[in-house]
């Protein structure tokens, strides 16, 4: 909405500072002279109405804004460690630029109006006491100084970091960031990175690569709250939607409590959690009570699976089995524990299930691409198209209380790679697969996992020992029956 406002030259300054532009830059934006912006900011003259209104124009598009109370700017930078990212917007009316000039100067030298920052930076004990000063001095007005103070703080005396004017534009940008905190922090570790370029390189060129984190409540939305569209059903509020429940990216039977979808209907939401996922969850039944992952209910959350011959549990510190059906090899040693029958699960709605939490975390402008995929995950059409196999594998890899989800999105437009690889895993239990139906992909996509071009470029995965291709194209529930084999720790 229009209001009355007047440019004022301290507006200018102030704004022409936090965008680090000179005055020959604003003159250049806003196609003007020099001498009219110098004249200005001096007090000498204020533009005709023209040039005040271009001069508005162009702050304005660069971040700046103006309200009834005054002008408004914003600056946004990203913060980056070896351990931790962070976005951190600067917000601040006319009148409180001091506080947001204080800030940067930690990272900066901010003179006469001009601000400029190092991208490399270090957590030394006199950045992290000015942090603390400027707590003190300005949060009740710059609240965001809190978040800064707290990212610095937990870093080692010493360690460097990076603020950056943005968040990398892709994963190639991303690992080079972290190579050079990983040379800066790590002197003597400069050799690895020639081996990350060598396993990562033709990916990195090929795809872009996200893995949301699951250690922090972590919102995945694309509107705002009064807009929200369900990316499952495409309904709207005003639509008969309803966004009243939390909606879960991966299932909380799983681990996960903190990456949560916003752009998921209640319906929706009601229909995954009653008919698609119960199948992944049910597959990894053992799995869970091996590894402890805490889901809701009874217990403390704490997993326990009955069978028809035994039961199995996790009682807080380590496995249990139960079971009538126990033998032992005598020339091996290894036991053999026989569960008998478990929950039912149907091969295709652990597939579905899998490609949901996919179609949770990718950005929505790639959904254009996925509505044939959409459709089989959320009506089961397209039941006619046979789909890919899902290689699972055992790999050690670092525990982690919650499953985790990497997606690997394909960059060229045509290519036999597919267009979209899910990456899915629960503790050293991974799960690798692709993304049916996209309308990128030229053929079906069945052997993916074997194709060589696949092989030359997710190169880490040809160093995994063993792997288990499982063909879940199955529509009838089948009743699985775990079978346990305990080996003899070797001396």
């Amino acid at each position: 909405m229009d209001f009355e406002f007047e440019l004022t030259a301290e507006h200018v300054r102030s704004g022409r500072a936090l965008l680090q532009w000179s005055q020959a830059d604003l003159a250049k934006y806003a196609d003007v002279a020099i001498s009219t912006i110098a004249d200005f900011e001096k007090g000498l003259r204020i533009p005709i109405a023209n040039n005040l209104a271009a001069i508005r124009e162009v702050l304005e598009k660069a971040g700046v804004r103006f309200t009834p109370e005054g002008a408004s700017v914003s600056v946004a930078l990203f913060l980056m460690s070896e351990s931790n990212a962070a976005d951190l917007v600067l917000q601040y009316m006319d009148k409180g630029v001091t506080a947001v000039l204080d800030v940067l100067s930690v990272f900066s030298d901010a003179a006469e109006g001009a601000v400029s920052i190092a991208a490399v930076q270090a957590a030394t004990p006199v950045v992290k006491k000015a942090l603390d000063d400027l707590v003190a001095k300005h949060a009740s007005t710059t609240p965001a100084i809190h978040r800064l103070r707290k990212f610095v703080s937990v870093l080692r005396d010493g360690e460097h970091f990076l603020v950056l004017p943005g968040r990398p534009a892709s994963t190639a940008e991303k690992l080079a960031c972290e190579q050079l905190l990983n040379r800066l922090n790590n002197p003597n570790a400069i050799d690895e990175v020639d081996g990350v370029k060598a396993l990562f390189g033709t990916l990195l060129e090929r795809y872009d690569i996200s893995s949301p984190r699951t250690d922090r409540r972590t919102v995945i939305r694309s509107r705002l709250h009064r807009e929200r569209k369900c990316r499952f059903c495409g309904r709207t509020a005003s639509e008969g939607a309803s966004f009243k429940q939390v909606a879960h990216a991966i299932p909380t039977a799983l681990g996960n409590d903190h990456l949560k979808l916003a752009d998921e209907c209640d319906e929706c939401n009601s229909h995954f959690g009653k008919v698609t996922e119960p199948s992944l969850i049910a597959l990894l039944d053992i799995q869970r009570a091996f590894l402890g992952i805490q889901g809701r209910g009874k217990n403390d959350g704490r997993p326990e699976f009955r069978f028809t011959e035994g039961k199995v549990f996790h009682d807080g510190k380590r496995l249990n089995i139960l079971s009538k059906d126990v033998s032992k090899e005598d020339d091996t040693g290894i036991i053999s524990v026989g569960l008998g029958k478990g929950s039912p699960i149907v091969p295709v709605d652990v597939y579905r299930a899998l490609v949901k939490i996919v179609l949770s975390v990718v950005d929505e402008e790639d959904l254009a691409h996925l509505s044939r995929t959409i459709e089989w995950l959320r009506y089961g059409k397209h039941v006619d198209q046979k789909l890919p196999a899902v290689a699972a594998a055992i790999v050690e890899l670092p525990p982690n209380p919650s499953a985790q989800i990497t997606v690997y999105r394909r960059k060229a437009a045509q290519s036999r790679l597919p267009h979209f690889v899910g990456e899915f895993r629960v503790g050293p239990y991974l799960y690798v697969f692709a993304i049916p139906f996209s309308t990128c992909d030229s053929w079906d996509l069945i052997g993916f996992f074997d194709d060589a071009e696949f092989r030359e470029t997710f190169k880490h995965y040809t160093s995994v020992a063993r792997w288990n291709q499982q063909d879940l194209n199955g529509r009838e529930k089948v009743v699985l029956s775990p079978q346990i084999r305990l080996v003899p720790r070797q001396k």
